[in-house]
């Protein structure tokens, strides 16, 4: 009697927990896509290019292996896929957070008053093989 009821225990058990992957594999999939909504939300796309490009990544990986009824990569890809879309999200607002403290501290390009390079490095074709040489900018000063 009792090992009949102790072999109807260990059978449910295996029967239950045979359900686990695709379920934490689901809930962690629609996780980490309410997690990447919010960093796009937050502009993640402007300020966090490389966290929101790898959340999205992952989180395609992820559907791809559940689609393949593989969970437990698709556990991990889902886990990369939340953690990468939370960090998308903080350094979005971060960084907004610092251009509204610094307005004037974002990052321009070089403009035309005089921050041009002074020479050109050639590396190929002219000269020794697998030599470089340092050329310099031939600077026009108006007619003579």
């Amino acid at each position: 009697m009792q090992r009949v009821a102790l072999v109807s225990i260990v059978g449910a058990l295996v029967c239950g927990s045979a359900g686990c992957g695709p379920v934490i594999s689901s809930y962690l999939i629609v996780s980490a896509q309410a997690d990447l909504d919010g960093a796009r939300a937050a502009e993640s796309e402007k300020y966090a290019v490389y966290e929101t490009t790898a959340a999205t990544e992952y989180l395609h990986k992820a559907k791809e292996e559940q689609g393949y009824a593989d969970f437990g990569p698709a556990i991990d890809y889902a886990y990369k896929a939340q953690d990468m879309a939370q960090k998308a999200r903080q350094r979005a607002d971060d960084e907004k957070k610092r251009q509204l403290d610094q307005p004037g501290a974002a990052w321009e390009a070089p403009t035309e008053s005089g921050d041009q390079p002074k020479v050109i490095i050639k590396k190929k074709g002219e000269g020794e093989p697998g030599k470089v040489r340092v050329v310099p900018i031939p600077v026009e000063e108006g007619p003579k």
